[in-house]
């Protein structure tokens, strides 16, 4: 991955992006981790150590962040970029950002971290599931950021089982 890059990783589920993700906080970089999944479940699924995670919840606590409060978040990010100044960012849960505040605001948040980003050595992975929006909103959130398409994992898997068919034949 490039320094200075916001990536939207494009895949039903983001296990790709969470790789990626692991693969730069191998390499010694800081990372934050904004999810709506349940923090315990991701440190357990992913290698993240002592990164910080950020759970997108209605629910109060200890790094529960109100998905409402966009403008936060936003400045939660921008001050973590701006402290490490090379480091690894990962947004998974856009689609809930969406439900909570709407798409142009969501997209007006996605840009203003674009622009953070670009002025520095950091890397923001941002997970989406494509169906998950319009044609049209997904061409404007792809339109400043490198986009990463999910490799066609059932193909792969189809031609490995075909494979293993071929020589047990």
């Amino acid at each position: 991955m490039e320094e200075g890059v916001c990536y939207v990783v494009k895949e039903r589920k983001p296990f790709l992006a969470y790789k990626l993700f692991e693969s730069s906080l191998r390499e010694g970089n800081p990372g934050l981790c904004v999810t709506r999944q349940f923090p315990e479940k991701v440190k357990e699924a992913f290698d993240l150590k002592d990164t910080r995670v950020l759970w997108l919840s209605h629910t109060p606590g200890t790094d529960h962040h109100n998905p409402t409060s966009i403008g936060t978040l936003a400045t939660v990010i921008s001050s973590f970029i701006e402290r490490y100044k090379k480091c690894v960012v990962l947004i998974d849960g856009l689609e809930y950002l969406v439900i909570n505040n709407g798409f142009q605001q969501v997209l007006r948040f996605a840009e203003h971290i674009n622009e953070q980003v670009m002025q520095s050595k950091s890397t923001v992975l941002i997970p989406i599931s494509p169906s998950a929006f319009s044609e049209q909103e997904l061409a404007l959130l792809e339109r400043n950021v490198e986009v990463i398409e999910q490799p066609g994992v059932s193909v792969q898997l189809e031609r490995d089982f075909t494979t293993l068919i071929d020589e047990y034949r």
